[in-house]
């Protein structure tokens, strides 16, 4: 008989560089849950940090815990927010060269096609329909390097 093993066993170790952190902006809890844990399914262990809405992440941007020097970040940015939606959190972001360290995957239920294209005029870095899994990954290792 052979035993199955679980994913979290058999699952590599993702390497994304002790200096990247992983912002998540997400406003729909569930959803930033399952992507967490797809994340460390997958063994990314990096630091997470999770911001339910556009204006917490720019808040988060432009504190004192935002650290520039030799910090790098990968940003999943859900594109349907309040306050402030993920498409103006990019736009922001690109504007500033303050800002050259995050890297912006966006993240959205939305097959539109026009959406993806206003998110690469806009810079992103990768336009990714939910739920998370194997084209977030690659996305992210890109990024991790």
């Amino acid at each position: 008989m052979i035993e199955s093993k679980t994913v979290k066993e058999t699952a590599p170790q993702v390497v994304l560089g002790h200096h990247v952190t992983i912002l998540i902006a997400e406003d729909d809890r569930g959803h930033y849950l399952l992507t967490k844990n797809y994340l460390h399914e997958v063994g990314v262990r990096n630091k997470i940090l999770w911001f339910e809405d556009g204006q917490a992440i720019l808040d988060f941007l432009e504190s004192e815990h935002y650290q520039r020097e030799g910090q790098r970040y990968i940003l999943l940015l859900d594109i349907r927010m309040p306050k402030v939606d993920g498409m103006e959190v990019l736009e922001k972001i690109k504007q500033n060269s303050a800002f050259d360290n995050i890297f912006v995957i966006m993240l959205t239920t939305s097959e539109d096609q026009e959406q993806a294209r206003c998110c690469y005029t806009l810079g992103c870095d990768a336009h990714i329909i939910k739920p998370p899994g194997p084209v977030l990954l690659r996305a992210m290792q890109r990024a991790g390097r």
